[in-house]
């Protein structure tokens, strides 16, 4: 087995803190961007995850949660705060009533409508700005890949 050189643990510390930051800024543009529609980038994050993962079903909280990254807990307050705001219904599974599924509302469509699809445009020119797309493409497999080993550590 290869030794670990000091310069592979300082990369790795680089890359650990350099996606932090790229975390935040990417927080913050995307709740700039979605200020006017009173939703913010992990709201926007959670529907997106609902509709891209699950198209065509309403997964259970616990199934949401593992597919987002985060805690049962935390995705179901998100999920409250995109209900009260008319994107989405939390229904107990009629199956299983200790289970809660998620299911998008007709309102998710505002996301289809010209205006907003000009402004994701706007703002993926802005955030990938400088980027080739073979890095774009480059950077999306690597980064599924390290999302895909980072889940398997939390099933």
């Amino acid at each position: 087995m290869p030794k670990r050189s000091h310069t592979d643990d300082e990369a790795k510390a680089t890359l650990f803190g350099t996606v932090f930051a790229l975390a935040q800024h990417l927080g913050r543009l995307t709740d700039e961007a979605l200020a006017p529609l009173d939703l913010t980038s992990r709201q926007w994050f959670l529907l997106a995850v609902l509709s891209r993962e699950f198209p065509g079903r309403s997964p259970t909280l616990s199934e949401a949660a593992a597919r987002y990254g985060s805690s049962r807990q935390n995705v179901k307050q998100i999920a409250l705060q995109l209900e009260r705001r008319g994107y989405l219904d939390i229904a107990p599974d009629p199956d299983d009533r200790r289970a809660l599924r998620l299911a998008l509302r007709p309102k998710v469509a505002i996301f289809d409508e010209p205006a907003l699809r000009r402004r994701q445009e706007a703002l993926f020119a802005t955030i990938f700005d400088g980027l080739s797309n073979s890095d774009i493409r480059t950077m999306a497999g690597i980064s599924r890949h390290w999302v895909g080993k980072l889940g398997e550590t939390t099933d």
